[in-house]
């Protein structure tokens, strides 16, 4: 199965053309909240990322009911069938779930903070599922082995949903997901941002650049 590798997790414009036009995004991550911060709607935000971006979005599908999450789901694939719609791991979540799939909707099982939950997510045959890591650590939960044991269970049941770590909080976490056997990571601008730059590196490039002042030109 060809997974994405790195989402980045944000509804900023501003940032995320700039994530993108690095080439290695392979995926767009929201949630209400960040949808909120825009002062814009879904449909709105979506149109918006669409001018620049083709790959797939995920936005947040809500109701407390099945039924309400698959309407609000539906609702949402047909405004823009490449969208991930993000649907929170609980029974009623699971149920929709197993409605969604089958009708070609991508789904992402959000929220998801214990192995058991992950085993069910995949279970339903979910698209994605996104197990909370750096959630789980500040409550003192191994987040790390969450996505391990997550993706142990996953090879030996055959279960082909990405796995992608969510709620990562430092780039340490980045490295350790992927390591613990994360599909893809899902990351804020400033931590993709701290992924690729380094101040030592910034410093070796200055001493280049006193260097090559003194170098003839071609």
């Amino acid at each position: 199965m060809n997974h994405p590798r790195i989402f980045i997790d944000t509804a900023d414009l501003d940032e995320l053309k700039e994530a993108v036009s690095t080439g290695i995004i392979d995926g767009i991550a929201t949630n209400p909240e960040k949808i909120m911060a825009t002062g814009k709607g879904y449909r709105e935000v979506v149109t918006a990322i669409r001018e620049f971006y083709a790959g797939p979005i995920a936005v947040q599908s809500m109701g407390k009911t099945a039924g309400e999450i698959v309407a609000h789901a539906l609702e949402l694939h047909n405004m823009d069938s490449n969208l991930a719609v993000k649907v929170t791991c609980n029974i009623e979540g699971i149920k929709a779930i197993g409605e969604l799939v089958p009708q070609g909707v991508r789904t992402n099982c959000t929220l998801m903070y214990t192995p058991a939950q992950g085993l069910a997510a995949g279970l339903a045959r979910s698209t994605f599922v996104s197990p909370f890591v750096g959630r789980s650590e500040m409550a003192d939960y191994d987040g790390i082995g969450l996505i391990r044991k997550i993706r142990k269970m996953y090879d030996a049941y055959g279960i082909e949903t990405c796995i992608v770590a969510a709620s990562i909080k430092n780039v340490r976490q980045v490295t350790e997901s992927v390591l613990a056997g994360a599909h893809a990571v899902a990351v804020t601008w400033t931590i993709f941002r701290n992924m690729i730059n380094h101040p030592m590196t910034e410093h070796g490039y200055r001493g280049f650049e006193e260097v090559f002042k003194n170098i003839p030109p071609l």
